[in-house]
């Protein structure tokens, strides 16, 4: 009898051990955005590049459309480990990595190859690391685009056009300092907006073209775009820094790896379609407005750059410099 119990507990473990042996550990990764937007895309080649790379070791389950929350919600479900990772932007981190704000600057990045230059180098590194005192770990940045307004009341060509508008912001400070100094009333909101626009509770919005196309705002009442591009929109693959740390070695090589490769991969897609977007945007019966008084906006935004301190301005600072 006791022979034959010993035998059933040599058992169990062998089969608890075959099973731990052979368990997976599964990355939530959320995003707010549908299938078609950058965001989700890059969570996906995530997870195609995860899945193909550590075979029965690594599992990644996209939440895309918001269906976990706002970005907000999400990264604090990343800071609780409740969620592990997210395609997340850079205006709803600022809750939370306050220099990332430096990224969020009006005008501060005069092309993607200087956003490119600023991001995978020292300054990306040195922005990478104030992730870690909320308990984040930035794994990649690629990007959404430059940001750009749209409305459904008048061509805007001048800050001046877009007076007194509503103009949905995301739920960052330095974005409604930037529609304040314009002159517009920023109003923030969690995306999406479609019906908000729709039902006209908002006038307008700003985002990159590919976001633009892909939520067919056309279709939303949105008439007018103005190519601003007044903010370079990063996006960052932000993960749980106790979840990354506790991973293998191996398989910690693999999320960063295959994070890197989803964000070139991102930053290819934005920059490939952009031209074609923006054309179908017309041909959707948008009037584009594509060369605005840009100076004028330098000039009005100002002193929201100016208003940096501390971590920030440093920041700011290198990037202008960097930049140069």
């Amino acid at each position: 009898m006791r022979s034959r119990m010993m035998a059933v507990i040599v058992g169990l473990c062998l089969i608890g051990f075959t099973g731990g042996a052979l368990a997976q550990t599964q990355i939530n990764i959320a995003t707010v955005t549908n299938q078609d937007l950058v965001h989700t895309k890059a969570a996906f080649w995530f997870k195609e590049c995860v899945e193909k790379a550590a075979p029965g070791k690594l599992t990644v389950a996209v939440h895309h459309s918001a269906s976990l929350g706002s970005e907000t919600q999400v990264l604090q479900q990343i800071q609780l480990g409740t969620t592990q990772m997210s395609v997340c932007t850079t205006g709803p981190i600022e809750a939370f990595v306050p220099e990332i704000k430096a990224l969020e600057m009006p005008f501060v990045f005069p092309s993607y190859e200087a956003a490119d230059k600023v991001l995978d180098g020292p300054i990306g590194q040195e922005l990478g690391k104030k992730f870690e005192k909320s308990g984040f770990v930035a794994l990649a940045y690629l990007d959404n685009g430059f940001r750009n307004v749209t409305n459904s009341k008048r061509p805007v060509k001048t800050p001046e056009d877009l007076k007194a508008l509503k103009i949905r912001t995301m739920e960052a400070p330095t974005h409604l300092a930037i529609w304040r100094a314009i002159g517009a009333n920023p109003t923030p909101m969690a995306w999406p907006i479609f019906t908000q626009l729709q039902q006209g509770v908002i006038d307008g919005q700003e985002n990159p073209i590919s976001v633009i196309h892909g939520s067919k705002l056309p279709e939303a009442g949105q008439k007018y775009l103005t190519l601003s591009r007044h903010v370079y929109s990063a996006l960052v693959f932000v993960a749980n820094k106790a979840f990354i740390d506790g991973l293998p070695a191996a398989e910690r090589k693999v999320v960063m790896d295959c994070a890197r490769s989803a964000s070139l991969q991102g930053r290819s897609h934005i920059r490939d379609n952009e031209a074609r977007q923006i054309a179908e945007l017309k041909a959707a019966g948008m009037q584009v407005e594509d060369k605005p008084d840009l100076e004028a906006f330098r000039k009005a935004t100002a002193p929201v750059i100016e208003s940096a301190s501390g971590d920030t301005k440093k920041l700011v600072e290198q990037i202008q410099q960097a930049v140069k």
